[in-house]
């Protein structure tokens, strides 16, 4: 256990040891928050200096903070009653104490003293006086506050002491932690949430990684650690550590802490008549409460985990006097997060919520991912006007869980939830509660996918909404708000079942008919806009247009977060398309905070959306190469889809799974996940697109497979696997069906109409080693945009020219595309052709530059910098003016900044320099300008 809270603490460990065995400093005093480490670093650091010196353990205590003396006790058994008062006998007696232990060995004293923030003032004057005086060394552990006391701290004054800070575990010390404790791979997902909700507090981890197991919410499928569910702060060992924070309270700062879980957070002055200041200042000098606005402001449980474990052991009876006592002071505004919590707080104890109350609480905390709250607000709701929104709230809760049946059961299976659009009071709350009429479309999309999620084809899910419509607008006036409104939502739906049949075309076509009419209300055009630009993002990257898609899509996300409180499914309806179109143009930093979107700031939100954007991370990984990364991130995914998918991305992560374990050598994998893939449709957000991606990376994985296959029967040594760049050059592989099927594909011409997709298909081809399809990569990239396919573009320019120059230009294109994989390649290949041509000193800088691209990837190490690198090859002024500002210590952003370029043209300008430098990382650049 001891081991486990020492994870990422090597370096302050380290320190101590040195600091106590040499001469000159003598005391180390460790600081941390409570559960951060204190005590397992001071038991570490003791049992480390047991063989050479001796160790007597001191414990601060509560209970004998008032006692003169009390924490020495068992040190003073032999010293007469009569001298128990006198600090000389009492020194005295405490060294005969250390002389008997130590025997005839000489070892030196070392004191080590857990919790020296509860000493009382005569102990630690002792133990003060036994430093300065030289016959000690001292480890002293405390809370920053109250902190350390004043005699000790003297001591760090004095330069006799070292103060080292604790701090909570960061994200890579979580993951080391929590692979240490369960054994086995742990979803980077799921290390987000521990991350997230222990908030690296070690001791709070621990506690979380037991009970979340105890409960069946972290479970383990096929080698890989997953949260099937959410976490809570309800388990024993929590509780436990709760209970044991209140039993060492007082009884009025039990009921501050009581009110203070259940409410905040609260205002400081609505506690004080009710537990008095003094309450108060010493919870919060205790840290056992925090101000979350620096001093003065609402006070909340110093650990939201401790909080909703005290939560949990608190009566309702007693959570309702609490809250009768405060109830004058609990009405006014409040942030989104206090709303929340005191509506969770009065659904706990049966206390009464209006209904618009009740409707706004449910709204947020479905888009928090807080589920259970949504359900039990969106429920109690009784107005008949707002009970359709609530209704939409259940329903989006349902279809995050992955229980589309509910969810469309909660809507009406007839597309029943229409009838609240049909309120001819077009002001009136009747229509769809919070945001009126404008989530009309919002709930009509969700309705159809959880239908398109059970599996109902997309003529049925239209059918039954366009009869429904026409039952509704019968008698109405066609020119009416009620039957215009209704009529959008039919033609959105055409336009979604468009999408889904693949009739892109088609698509584009009716989105020039679909405009909103300038005499339908604002909310309406503001939906219907949104809904457009999503839909013609969608169609741009079919056309092979993503940048122009990325437009569209960043337009729609602002609209998004300025209608926060319309939207439900539309945000996420979105965002999918966005980071897609993102991807297609190779812009991975925009793709990457995309995928950060979805539900930023809910600790939940990992566990439902993780698995769909570790898909997306995988195919942003393969596109630049890191082949071996992405199957390390799409493995697990595939795990995580199975418990849940909004995103609809489920085949789509099997089949880049699938792709990515084939293409790295893990066969194992490869085969378990082909025996399981034919199981899950590749349903894929409604985009035919993506499917149509998924059908090439699952054709791609086969040949990699059926290539492996042959290879192991082979009597020939140098049929190779494929390199770790992704890209390989072996020979052999045309042979096989898989790759015989993407060669039939192209001239098929069923390919034609979706130019990205043919695109990954020629550079998959290549990747197999079909050095033919390079034509074919020239050729179909004059046809999309985008950094990836211009880098592939160039590398193809390259490979048909045969110029070493050209596979230069070619890798250093790449490499600012952010494609090191692809990069090495083209470095490689431009060593080979400056080698062959007689030009070493041009073939000697090629394979720096490769060898730095394969740092890049992971796989390889850093070039040496002592390497014989001919540095004639002179700098560009680009790359001198760059270099000027890394030696002046600017970031890489602050340089794109200051010289108004990209981040990744700084990279490869910086890239290159390395390689003509002789060089091989930024610290070394001061050094080689000044040679």
């Amino acid at each position: 256990m001891r081991a486990e809270y020492l994870v990422g603490r090597d370096g302050e460990l380290g320190l101590a040891l040195d600091i106590l065995r040499q001469d000159g400093v003598t005391a180390v005093l460790l600081l941390g928050e409570s559960g951060v480490g204190k005590s397992a670093m001071a038991a570490e650091i003791a049992a480390r200096l047991e063989p050479d010196m001796v160790v007597m353990q001191i414990h601060g205590s509560p209970a004998l903070s008032g006692v003169p003396y009390g924490v020495l006790a068992p040190y003073l058994e032999d010293l007469p009653v009569g001298q128990a008062t006198s600090p000389v006998s009492i020194l005295r007696e405490f060294w005969s104490q250390f002389e008997k232990r130590r025997g005839e060995a000489g070892s030196r004293l070392v004191l080590v003293i857990d919790d020296a923030h509860e000493l009382d003032d005569h102990s630690t004057q002792i133990v003060a006086e036994l430093v300065t005086a030289g016959w000690a060394r001292l480890v002293a552990t405390s809370r920053p506050r109250p902190g350390l006391p004043a005699a000790l701290v003297q001591l760090w004054y004095d330069g006799l002491a070292e103060r080292l800070e604790l701090r909570p575990l960061d994200k890579d010390g979580v993951a080391e932690l929590a692979a240490k404790k369960l054994g086995g791979t742990v979803m980077a997902s799921v290390v987000d949430v521990l991350h997230a909700v222990s908030e690296g507090n070690p001791l709070l981890l621990q506690c979380l990684l037991a009970d979340s197991r105890a409960e069946g919410q972290l479970v383990r499928r096929n080698g890989v650690w997953l949260l099937a569910r959410p976490l809570t702060g309800g388990g024993e060992l929590l509780a436990e550590a709760a209970r044991n924070l209140v039993l060492r309270a007082s009884q009025s700062e039990r009921d501050a802490m009581f009110a203070i879980a259940l409410a905040e957070p609260v205002p400081a002055g609505m506690l004080e008549p009710y537990v008095g200041k003094d309450t108060i200042r010493s919870l919060t000098e205790n840290r056992l409460v925090l101000a979350t606005d620096g001093a003065g402001g609402p006070l909340r449980i110093w650990h939201p985990l401790y909080g909703e474990a005290l939560r949990h052991f608190i009566s309702p009876p007693r959570s309702l006097h609490i809250r009768e006592r405060l109830a004058p002071d609990l009405a006014g505004e409040l942030p989104m997060e206090g709303l929340l919590r005191r509506v969770s707080w009065a659904l706990d104890c049966g206390a009464d919520v209006d209904d618009d109350t009740l409707l706004q609480a449910a709204f947020h905390a479905a888009k928090r991912l807080e589920n259970p709250l949504a359900l039990a607000a969106a429920r109690q709701v009784r107005s008949e006007a707002l009970q359709p929104r609530a209704r939409a709230v259940m329903a989006m809760v349902h279809y995050n869980d992955g229980d589309y049946r509910s969810a469309v059961d909660v809507l009406g299976a007839d597309c029943g939830f229409l009838q609240g659009g049909a309120a001819d009071d077009v002001d009136g709350a009747a229509a769809v509660g919070v945001g009126l009429h404008a989530g009309l479309l919002d709930v009509c999309l969700l309705w159809a996918a959880s239908r398109a999620a059970l599996g109902h084809a997309s003529k049925d899910i239209l059918a039954d909404a366009r009869a429904t419509v026409g039952n509704l607008v019968a008698g109405r006036a066609e020119s009416g708000p009620v039957v215009r409104r209704l009529r959008k939502c039919i033609e959105a739906l055409e336009l979604a079942e468009l999408a889904r049949e693949g009739r892109f075309e088609d698509l584009a076509a009716s989105l020039e008919t679909f405009q909103g009419n300038a005499e339908t209300e604002s909310t309406d055009r503001g939906a219907e806009g949104l809904f457009l630009l999503a839909m013609r993002c969608e169609a741009l990257i079919a056309q092979g247009r993503p940048v122009a898609a990325q437009e569209a899509g960043r337009e729609a996300l602002s609209m998004v977060e300025e209608r926060q409180d319309d939207v439900l499914f539309l945000g996420d309806f979105v965002l999918i398309r966005y980071a897609l179109a993102a991807l297609e143009s190779g812009d991975w930093d925009s793709a990457e905070a995309a995928m950060a979107d979805f539900a930023p700031g809910s600790v939940a939100g990992p566990v439902v959306f993780g698995g769909g954007t570790h898909a997306l991370t995988g195919l942003s990984l393969l596109r630049q190469g890191r082949v071996e990364q992405a199957s390390k991130v799409l493995t697990p995914a595939v795990e995580a889809l199975r418990v849940a998918d909004p995103l609809r991305l489920g085949g789509f992560g099997d089949a880049l799974a699938f792709y990515a374990a084939a293409a790295s050598g893990d066969t194992a994998v490869a085969e378990r996940l082909a025996g399981e893939g034919p199981t899950r449709e590749f349903t894929s957000g409604g985009s035919a697109y993506v499917e149509a991606l998924a059908g090439l990376f699952r054709i791609a994985g086969q040949a990699h497979l059926e290539h492996r296959a042959k290879s192991a029967s082979s009597m020939y040594s140098d049929d190779r696997a494929p390199s770790q760049s992704g890209v390989s050059s072996r020979r052999g592989a045309e042979g096989t069906s898989g790759l015989r099927q993407l060669q039939e594909l192209e001239s098929s011409g069923r390919l034609d109409r979706l130019p990205g997709v043919k695109f990954q298909n020629v550079v998959l081809r290549v990747e197999l080693g079909d050095q033919a399809a390079m034509e074919s990569v020239r050729e179909t990239a004059r046809t999309v945009e985008g950094a990836w396919v211009a880098g592939w573009r160039s590398l193809a320019d390259a490979h048909l020219s045969g110029a070493g120059q050209g596979f230069v230009s070619a890798g250093n294109e790449l490499a600012a595309a952010g494609m090191p994989g692809p990069a090495a390649l083209a470095f490689e290949k431009a060593a080979v052709t400056f080698d062959a041509e007689g030009k070493r000193p041009e073939a000697r800088q090629a394979a720096v530059l490769r060898d730095v691209s394969e740092a890049n990837l992971g796989t390889a190490p850093l070039p040496n910098a002592h390497s014989d690198v001919d540095r004639t090859v002179p700098l560009t002024r680009r790359e001198r003016d760059i270099i000027a500002l890394a030696v002046a210590g600017l970031t890489d952003r602050q340089i794109a900044q200051k010289l108004m370029v990209s981040v990744r043209t700084v990279e490869g300008h910086l890239y290159r320099s390395y390689a003509k430098l002789g060089i091989r990382r930024r610290e070394d650049l001061g050094a080689a300008v000044h040679e």
